[in-house]
């Protein structure tokens, strides 16, 4: 079946404008003219009172996602593969196209590897391919829990995991003050 290009949810917008994030987080391209890149968030939930923190949000134009990935160690690499192939279930996502829904929030209800639905996640991370200003509805959206985030993070070698949060400390520094609260390996650029 085709995949459906529908607008960019809101859900995906800049927390900081409430528009479309307009721009590559490393070249700083303008993505919303035909270009294709991913949008990923993270955030952390508070299950239970029905909250949740955004911790980072970025677009990454597909040039720069594949010279960040090249970053990674062979290994990782392999294993990221690998665990997604073994893991990753698109059954979710294939029955709402099949059946025309188009709603993000149906999209990301429960993380592609583990099932577990978004408010029982402490943690989870959320990612969109787009074209433009469009969201391509094939494989994505998803979502991914904080526990299927920390079984890739044990597949990496230090090289990737090094890799990962220098990339983090470049684009998402913690706050001197709160940076001993934040893990040390809390980042997968996926």
């Amino acid at each position: 079946m085709n995949p459906t290009l529908s607008e960019i949810p809101q859900l995906f917008y800049s927390s900081e404008t409430g528009a479309p994030i307009d721009k590559c987080l490393v070249c700083e391209k303008h993505l919303l003219d035909q270009q294709e890149y991913i949008i990923e968030k993270a955030f952390t939930n508070y299950p239970g009172v029905n909250t949740e923190d955004l911790v980072w949000e970025f677009a990454i134009c597909t040039d720069c996602m594949k010279t960040q990935m090249d970053e990674y160690s062979e290994e990782s690499e392999r294993k990221m593969t690998e665990y997604f192939q073994q893991n990753m279930n698109f059954i979710h996502q294939n029955e709402l196209r099949t059946a025309q829904q188009f709603d993000a929030d149906k999209w990301i209800s429960k993380c592609i590897v583990k099932g577990t639905p978004i408010e029982e996640c402490a943690q989870f991370q959320i990612s969109a391919q787009c074209v433009g200003n469009l969201v391509l509805f094939d494989r994505t959206p998803f979502m991914i829990s904080g526990e299927a985030m920390d079984e890739i993070l044990q597949l990496m070698s230090n090289e990737t995991l090094d890799f990962f949060n220098d990339f983090r400390g470049k684009y998402f520094p913690p706050p001197e003050d709160l940076s001993p609260f934040f893990r040390e390996k809390d980042f997968v650029l996926i």
